[in-house]
């Protein structure tokens, strides 16, 4: 009998100890010593959304990107860099860098909104979010939801509610969108993933049968990023950032205003559902890596 019950003892901790071992693929959480940020990671790159601590500095509901060298996870590391060792995550210290200008703009994903009786096709964005949940948090996926009081659309007001998931082994995260608000509006209300561009518009992939815009530039484009890792290590060159925005089953892509899109007719109260990521050129896994735009265009059409 105490063979036995010595045996189950040991098969416990064993499972624990496996347990224990697990590396988490994804990885997220609020960021409450950076104004309120909200981060999150897969094995691809890293991305934050601004909270309410940050709203006197006018930012957006876009997304922010920081790119990884590999599938290792960065989020905590970088803030601990940035905040504690005074050593800014705008310089590639050889994990990554924050080098992807937001300002109040889409960002590298975020959700942008158009009205078709607006005659300068203006496209809308939002401010910091107002309340953010964790639904889903396992080694393998990270599922939460971001809330907005006041999202404005041509004279409009809506809330939006975001939810995002990340899961290992997927380059894109899945975003579903909802909309509240005027339910009167009798033209066209488009609503989508929008990127915002630093560089040359030229490098762009966009295929409204498949819903897919993506783009590559230069990932040193912001001029800031750019002099901070020129005075750290004489570099003039950080590689290609990579972005993709994708509405499944299709959508209308252009670029306009400096913003790259894939959007399509949406009805309040309704879910829209989008998927983005991105990735850099210099990230690797194993043999697994995007050297050129070409090699993330192709990718993303998988």
């Amino acid at each position: 009998m105490k063979k036995i019950i010595y045996f189950a003892i040991f098969a416990l901790c064993l499972t624990a100890c496996q347990k224990e071992t697990v590396q988490p693929k994804v990885y997220g959480r609020y960021v409450p010593e950076r104004k309120d940020d909200f981060a999150w990671e897969n094995e691809y790159a890293a991305f934050r959304m601004y909270g309410p601590a940050l709203r006197p500095e006018d930012p957006s509901n876009g997304v922010d990107l920081w790119l990884k060298a590999s599938p290792e996870l960065v989020v905590d590391s970088f803030y601990y860099r940035e905040h504690v060792l005074d050593l800014p995550y705008h310089i590639n210290y050889g994990k990554g860098l924050d080098c992807y200008k937001v300002g109040h703009t889409c960002g590298a994903g975020g959700l942008v909104a158009m009205m078709d009786e607006d005659p300068e096709n203006h496209i809308y964005v939002g401010g910091a979010y107002d309340r953010w949940e964790i639904l889903e948090q396992t080694p393998d996926k990270f599922v939460f939801k971001l809330e907005y009081d006041s999202f404005m659309i041509h004279g409009h007001k809506y809330q939006e509610s975001i939810t995002i998931t990340a899961e290992a082994g997927k380059m894109l995260n899945r975003a579903d969108v909802v909309l509240t608000g005027k339910e009167d509006y009798e033209g066209i209300l488009w609503l989508g993933g929008g990127i915002y561009t630093h560089d040359s518009v030229e490098n762009v992939y966009m295929c409204d049968h498949c819903g897919i815009a993506a783009y590559a530039e230069d990932a040193l484009s912001d001029k800031t990023a750019a002099k901070m890792n020129y005075e750290y290590n004489g570099s003039t060159s950080q590689g290609r950032s990579y972005i993709a925005v994708v509405i499944p089953n299709g959508a209308t892509c252009l670029v306009e205003n400096g913003v790259l899109y894939a959007v399509r007719p949406y009805i309040p109260g309704d879910t829209l559902t989008y998927y983005f990521g991105a990735c850099w050129s210099e990230w690797s896994d194993g043999e697994k890596s995007f050297p050129t735009d070409q090699d993330w265009f192709d990718a993303i059409q998988l």
